[in-house]
Parts: structure tokens; C-alpha cells; sequence
């Protein structure tokens, strides 16, 4: 993850601005293909997405088990916790690689809980703070919210499959802009980084 304001990329040397230029471009290409490839081969991407998460929730719970041989100092209901979540873990993982179609549909419920919250979030936060400057829009992107996820619910098994997908889809190319974006910012950093010592 790369978190940068204007302080930071003018305190960064040389050789550090250049690292991050050449990651964020690495990104954005990976982002731009992958967001790409979900859009115009859906139901495939969609069935590799599907076993990449299937694979890093079993991932995850393998690595909880073997935090449990590692680690046998801890209290019975660390125990009994950790145990939980690894075949939570294990299962959610198995079930998306063994059925993708319904780990996406799995995966769209999930997106549309969060639309909710965050348009509830929203609309809230928009009449808290009517009078003020954004109070309006905000609300108004509630509303958009709660239209997406309500419309996002209403879809057959397998448009909300695809629509899932594509959805992924332009959240990477969007993600590969940004950074696109970054890169543009570390390659003029020096030059601003220059007039403002001049200026001095």
C-alpha cells in the first residue's frame, strides 16, 4: 500500500523516488490488465478470482492451525477462538473453490452489505451536517448507494455474478490510475522539490 502526501514525496531521495515510480507503474500495468481482463472475459475472471480468494482464505486458515501447534502457551480459549476462524477459514476457502459461482454471489452479498452501510453512513452524516458545505451531496450519494445495492440484490444468481465481476473490474482500473497518477507526482517532485529551493 502506498500512502503519500505532497510532504512526504518532496522528502523522498532520489533513489527512493525512483523505486516507487517503477512500483507504481508495475501496478498500474498489473491493475489496468487484470481490470480489463474482468471486464471483457467476466465469467472467467470471475471463476479465477474465485479461486484466488478461495485459496488465500485457506491459506489463512492453514496458517491459524499452525499457529496453534506453534504457539501452545496460549489460554484454552485463544484456543478454542483461533480454531474457530481456521475452519471458518478453511470452509469459505473450499467453497469458493469448489463453487465459484456461488463464492461470488457470496462475495456480491458482501459488497452490497458495505453499499449499505456506507449509503446509511452517509445519509446520516448528510442530515448531521445540513447547513454545511457537502451535506447535500453526501446524501445524495447515500441515496446513489442504497439504489446500487438495492438493484445489486435484486439480480439473478448469475447477473449478480457478472455484475460482481465487472464491478471488481473497474475498481482495479480506477486503482491503476491512481497510481498512474502517483508516478506522475514522484517525476515532477524533483522539480518542485528544485523551485522550492530556489526560492529560498
Amino acid at each position: 500500500m502506498f500512502i503519500f502526501n505532497q510532504f512526504r514525496v518532496k522528502a523522498l531521495s532520489e533513489a527512493s523516488r525512483l523505486q516507487y515510480k517503477r512500483h507504481a507503474m508495475i501496478m498500474a500495468v498489473l491493475l489496468y490488465l487484470c481490470g480489463a481482463c474482468c471486464l471483457i472475459f467476466p465469467f472467467m475472471a470471475g471463476m479465477y478470482l474465485c479461486y484466488i480468494i478461495g485459496m488465500l482464505f485457506m491459506v489463512c486458515g492453514f496458517y491459524t492451525l499452525y499457529s496453534l501447534v506453534v504457539f501452545r502457551s496460549q489460554h484454552w480459549r485463544s484456543k478454542f477462538v483461533s480454531a474457530v476462524f481456521a475452519i471458518a477459514w478453511l470452509l469459505l476457502g473450499y467453497s469458493f473453490v469448489s463453487h465459484p459461482l456461488v463464492g461470488m454471489n457470496s462475495l456480491s452479498i458482501v459488497f452490497c452489505c458495505l453499499f449499505i452501510v456506507g449509503g446509511v453512513s452517509r445519509i446520516v452524516s448528510g442530515f448531521t451536517m445540513r447547513g454545511h458545505v457537502g451535506a447535500i451531496p453526501n446524501v445524495f450519494i447515500g441515496i446513489f448507494d442504497l439504489l446500487i445495492a438495492i438493484i445489486w440484490l435484486g439480480m439473478t444468481p448469475e447477473q449478480s455474478y457478472l455484475f460482481t465481476t465487472a464491478f471488481i473490474g473497474i475498481e482495479m482500473i480506477f486503482s491503476a490510475v491512481s497510481f498512474l497518477i502517483l508516478r506522475k507526482k514522484l517525476t515532477t517532485a524533483p522539480q518542485i522539490k528544485q523551485a522550492f529551493s530556489n526560492s529560498q
